[in-house]
């Protein structure tokens, strides 16, 4: 998954009232000059996303994955759907009239055309109450490190057998919360009261056991970061999808 698409959580209300906006005004919604779609019967196991100038490429994608990259949305606020949302994959080449480069703002209006109108989707948003985690400060000082702004933002998570890593630099905490919460299933609410961007780099097993040399990722938080997650009832906007319909391939 991109880096972008794990900044979800801070966006979608934003881009939401842009598409509003763009509907009211009366004005076409921003949509790709030409698009291929065609069947990905590989069997691969890995996706991959690309732009490149006015061109976005998708190989071996998902209509989950294209759709959390148009709403921004991790995979748990998606609800609704046929059972090929997640086993149909596709190859996806679309091109813009300019050929400028594609802001990560206009892909997701661009990819929200596109799936209107080659996929028929057809979907509405409702807000759930459902349990979320709220990370907050373990009293005394966060172990974070402010970021000196000398290298490039960014964020990379590793997943191994007994061992994973989460690497952030230059981010927001709001970053490491929308990344826990992908990590966790279960929307994370950055109650920290953090402000600035910050470099950090934490260790935990995905699935400990009695046996494990490494800690849950709760105590890597604590002992590493000095953060906590509580457990507490909150709300989550969740994209429902009411009716969706296999393209026709060109």
């Amino acid at each position: 998954m991109t880096s972008s698409s794990l900044k979800a959580l801070a966006v979608t209300a934003g881009m939401t009232g842009l598409v509003l906006s763009v509907v009211a005004q009366g004005q076409s919604p921003p949509a790709f000059e030409v698009a291929s779609i065609r069947r990905n019967l590989s069997g691969e196991l890995n996706t991959r996303l690309n732009i490149s100038g006015g061109r976005f490429t998708a190989s071996n994608a998902s209509l989950k994955t294209l759709i959390r990259n148009a709403y921004n949305i991790l995979s748990f606020q998606l609800a609704g759907g046929p059972r090929w949302l997640d086993t149909d994959m596709y190859d996806v080449v679309a091109t813009t009239d300019s050929g400028e480069k594609i802001s990560p703002d206009q892909l997701k209006l661009l990819l929200q055309n596109l799936l209107a109108e080659r996929f028929l989707l057809r979907s509405h948003w409702e807000t759930r109450e459902t349990l979320v985690y709220a990370l907050v400060v373990i009293k005394g000082r966060p172990k974070l490190k402010e970021s000196s702004g000398t290298r490039e933002p960014g964020i990379n998570t590793q997943k191994g057998a007994g061992k994973a890593q989460m690497n952030g630099v230059g981010e927001p905490i709001s970053i490491l919360a929308s990344n826990l919460g992908n990590q966790l299933g279960r929307i994370v609410l950055d109650k920290t009261g953090l402000q600035g961007v910050y470099d950090w780099m934490i260790e935990w097993d995905p699935e400990p056991t009695a046996d494990s040399t490494r800690p849950s990722l709760f105590t890597a938080l604590q002992e590493q970061l000095g953060l906590r997650l509580e457990a507490e009832r909150g709300p989550m906007e969740t994209l429902v999808i009411d009716s969706v319909e296999r393209p026709a391939e060109n």
